[in-house]
């Protein structure tokens, strides 16, 4: 059988997410509009892993009138809407990985395509509802789980 075969006919199990227990939907925020998306998303990547499958990237989930975690204007709204949609499934699919026996050989990478400014960006002078936060390319923060990696340290590197 070939590699391309086996894809193919392990994809529609793999993507059936009936079998899965009320518990783990409901773990991953399958039960709720704002976290649907992404847990599903989390939760995929977790059978992905099971079957051996090396190398799984997610994205946070687009939201009408929010640039994702790109957000010059409108800081508190974005990062609230988005925080809501990944907090739970991430935190299901760590949790969901260590209780399977998987986390350990499995490194979660949490991250960004750029740094933001530690300041926001105040519109007329004042702070307002459209509050943003500019690029910054010497400042982003990343975080790492699992994987076999020891917790608590930060990485600083200097220009």
């Amino acid at each position: 059988m070939s590699w391309r075969f086996a894809l193919q006919s392990e994809v529609p199990e793999l993507v059936d997410l009936k079998s899965e227990s009320a518990a783990t939907r409901k773990l991953y925020g399958l039960d709720s509009p704002e976290t649907e998306e992404f847990g599903r998303e989390c939760l995929l990547a977790r059978r992905m892993v099971e079957r051996g499958v090396r190398f799984v990237e997610l994205l946070t989930p687009a939201r009408r009138g929010i640039d994702r975690w790109d957000q010059h204007g409108s800081l508190e709204a974005g990062h609230r809407t988005n925080a809501k949609a990944v907090d739970q499934p991430i935190a299901a699919l760590l949790r969901d990985l260590k209780a399977r026996g998987l986390l350990g050989q499995t490194l979660v990478v949490w991250g960004g395509e750029f740094g933001r400014t530690p300041c926001a960006q105040f519109a007329d002078g004042g702070y307002t509802k459209s509050v943003g936060r500019d690029h910054n390319p010497f400042g982003f923060t990343m975080w790492m789980a699992g994987g076999r990696r020891e917790g608590g340290h930060s990485v600083w590197r200097d220009r």
